[in-house]
């Protein structure tokens, strides 16, 4: 059996690790790591086990990657709180960093939606609570989570408790700025604008990432969600939210939560009156009753056999850091990168109600809620379907004309033909790798990898210079008509530039190529997206790089991009 202080050993099952925790089984893999159940031996309990490896990144990076983990754990330990994720031990290898945590027997909130669909307002509005009390001990320990985002809460089996975990990328008041060399880390859809922006951040920024994640919990996916990083970017910093009809009576505060100004959005004071409102609606009382109607607890999925309540059979304990599929879509590496302004958070002012109309607003739907019981109800879900020509058909793949002989050599997934008009599905290529998306790729070797959520997958270059995302995302009408609604959005980006957007074919099915130029933070970036849809999803196969590498990124893109298979 292997000892994790063996030179160069990563975990697998059985690894005994610091001489006491003994690895079972892998139960998430995010941007950062691989997150483990494993057993106290001292102590005899389960716990989980966040492993972290920090060689393979140039010298600067890994201490970087060292010290944010090192962070991550020191943040966490700091906040001793039922709705906070728990942080026992960390051991220090070198090569590798293991921190142990509490093990959550339950689902993430992704995994949640994923599974049983959209929440009610009510139950969204019992997650908020959860979120809220962890907030206020989070920001009173002077740490800003920064990553608030449905893979990363929790809710416990059963009991219905909400856990934020995964401090993975917080900022600790009086701490030194870290980012990793040309990245911006979080994720686009739900950061707030300031944060995009660079600008100053603080307590507010969380709640805009509070008030994003409750959006997604009732209409499936963030109101800023769109269908390209750059155009989710935008949307964060000019659009309005795109709120879901579900929304009833928590649609006054998402708003307010979800407003540009951080000055504008309400306190936690506010947020946990509006949700209360929401979650235990008073009951009329009933004329000549002799005794008072109580008010009800939190029916539904949350609470006992609630939303922590697993299908049958499916027993699981949830990763302290990173969920399946959720996974530590810790370090959003999504737009270009871009340097992070590190924030320095504060006390989180409380300041009279009343002094912003938002505010004001959002005291108004309190007096309606409390006048009697809200009733809500879910909008159908959404669905969308793909166009596929013939698999025995040509192949065609959307490459550039300077991309270099290299990629001609890749090992690219055919179809072998059977019977006139059938043929066999495709088998992904040797060494590919299996996406939670439902395809396979050959991504580079030594390249950082993100997960962004379930469907989406960032690898990045060593020195930054290079992105590559694969993703897939339920199809949504016509995809060329889509990318084009999204070129509108970029148009106002800095220094937009597009080179094309056309049709092509890739693999048999119809495709859309988009290729642009931009510049964010002063450095250009040169994107290139191709996009098809296959049996009711869309997937895409992309890459931005800084020009000057163009010719090795277009060869590399070419070659990743001829590997990809849908499953």
């Amino acid at each position: 059996m292997g000892e994790a202080g063996e030179p160069g050993a990563g975990g697998i099952p059985g690894l005994l690790v610091n001489a006491r925790y003994r690895l079972v089984e892998s139960i998430g893999q995010g941007g950062m790591g691989r997150v483990w159940r494993a057993v106290d031996e001292m102590l005899d309990r389960l716990v989980a086990v966040k492993e972290i490896r920090v060689d393979g990144h140039a010298a600067e990076d890994s201490r970087t990657h060292r010290e944010r983990t090192l962070r991550e754990a020191r943040a966490t330990a700091r906040i001793d709180h039922p709705n906070v994720v728990r942080v026992y031990d960390v051991v220090d290898e070198g090569q590798r960093l293991w921190i142990v945590m509490e093990l959550i027997p339950g689902r993430s909130l992704e995994r949640i939606m994923t599974e049983q669909g959209p929440l009610s307002p009510r139950e969204a509005a019992g997650i908020g609570l959860g979120l809220v009390a962890a907030l206020r001990q989070v920001h009173a320990g002077g740490v800003l989570h920064r990553d608030i985002k449905p893979g990363n809460v929790l809710v416990e089996s059963g009991a219905g408790r909400v856990v934020l975990t995964d401090f993975g990328i917080a900022a600790i008041q009086d701490a030194k700025a870290l980012t990793m060399v040309g990245m911006l880390v979080g994720s686009p859809d739900y950061m707030a604008p300031e944060r995009i922006s660079g600008r100053r951040q603080g307590p507010p920024s969380d709640l805009w990432s509070l008030g994003a994640t409750l959006s997604a919990a009732l209409a499936g996916n963030s109101p800023f969600s769109r269908d390209t990083t750059l155009a989710t970017l935008h949307a964060v910093l000019y659009e309005e939210p795109r709120l879901p009809p579900s929304a009833g009576p928590l649609r006054d505060l998402l708003a307010a939560l979800l407003a540009k100004d951080p000055s504008a959005r309400p306190g936690l004071a506010e947020v946990e009156q509006a949700l209360r409102a929401v979650v235990y609606p008073p009951v009329p009382t009933v004329p000549f009753r002799s005794e008072p109607v109580q008010p009800t607890e939190m029916v539904g999925r949350v609470g006992n056999g609630g939303l922590g309540a697993e299908p049958p059979g499916a027993a699981e304990g949830a990763p302290a850091g990173e969920g399946p599929g959720g996974g530590s879509s810790e370090e959003f590496g999504g737009a270009p990168p871009e340097p992070a302004a590190e924030p320095e958070p504060a006390a989180e002012p409380e300041t009279a109600v009343g002094q912003h109309p938002r505010r004001t607003a959002l005291l108004a739907v309190l007096g309606v809620v409390a006048v009697g019981v809200v009733v809500a109800v879910l909008a159908a879900t959404s669905g969308g379907g793909g166009r596929r020509e013939g698999a025995g058909g040509a192949t065609a793949v959307a490459s550039s004309p300077k991309a270099s002989s290299a990629a001609s050599a890749a090992v690219s997934p055919t179809v072998s033909p059977t019977v006139d008009g059938t043929s066999r599905p495709h088998s992904p290529p040797p060494g590919a790798r299996t996406e939670a998306g439902g395809f396979a790729w050959v991504p580079p070797k030594g390249w950082r990898r993100d997960v962004k959520t379930g469907a989406e997958v960032h690898y990045t270059s060593p020195d930054g210079r290079q992105e590559l995302v694969g993703k897939s995302s339920l199809a949504r009408g016509d995809l060329l008509d889509t990318w084009k609604r999204s070129e509108k959005d970029a148009q106002q980006g800095r220094d937009y530039v597009k080179i094309r957007l056309a049709e092509t074919r890739f693999q048999g099915y119809p495709a859309v190529v988009w290729e642009y130029t931009f510049t964010l933070k002063g450095t250009p970036w040169h994107a290139r997206l191709l996009g098809f849809d296959a049996d009711g999803k869309s997937y895409q196969i992309n890459t931005w790089y800084q020009p000057e590498i163009e010719g090795q990124a277009i060869s590399l893109y070419d070659r990743v991009k001829d590997t990809f298979t849908v499953l």
